[in-house]
């Protein structure tokens, strides 16, 4: 369920958007001193995606956008009960052209096994799926990693591209409306 500022909660976690200031932090090493972080986060690629979300919006055009109305970012993964960083969430960028969004997301090796990364998938589909302007997500991953496979299959993402060392996984839908059409008979 999406709350407010942009917030995404499960039954255990929040996923949490990231601000100008959570980027600095993370990219520096800062831990944040109300939120501690699991052993093991932040992963290397949750600082490249922060990295690359962080120059994204340092050079896009006009003035900043609210998280809520531009939420095209990255995201913390929370354990609700514990206040405890285990992951994250990233939209590499916004939605293509064909309205496809393309996401990463990792989970600290202290805390994988515990279906974290599922959860989280799991409630962003369908998120995404109540978006007007977003008709599909998309993600890839190593063919060395089959865990990342088992979550982007149990979210419901297949795979439509097969590199050799690498896959690509999508999970599309049509947002049209469908209308009634008129039953008349046909003419002999």
């Amino acid at each position: 369920m999406l709350e407010r500022d942009g917030i995404l909660t499960t039954e255990r976690l929040v996923v949490r958007p990231m601000a100008t200031g959570d980027f600095d932090a993370l990219l520096q090493g800062l831990e944040d001193p109300d939120r501690v972080w699991a052993d093991g986060y932040p992963l290397d690629e949750s600082l490249v995606s922060a990295a690359m979300v962080q120059e994204r919006q340092r050079t896009s055009p006009g003035p900043a956008v609210k998280v809520a109305a531009d939420p095209w970012t990255q995201y913390q993964v929370i354990l609700a009960d514990r206040d405890v960083v285990v992951g994250d969430l990233t939209f590499l960028e916004p939605p293509d052209d064909d309205r496809v969004a393309m996401i990463t997301f990792g989970i600290a090796p202290s805390c994988r096994g515990n279906g974290y990364a599922t959860e989280m998938l799991r409630a962003l589909v369908p998120w995404l799926r109540a978006r007007p302007d977003v008709r599909g997500i998309r993600a890839d991953t190593d063919l060395v990693n089959p865990t990342s496979h088992q979550v982007l299959r149990a979210a419901g993402l297949r795979v439509v591209q097969d590199d050799g060392d690498r896959q690509l996984y999508e999970l599309r839908w049509d947002h049209a409306e469908r209308v009634q059409r008129s039953r008349t008979p046909r003419r002999p």
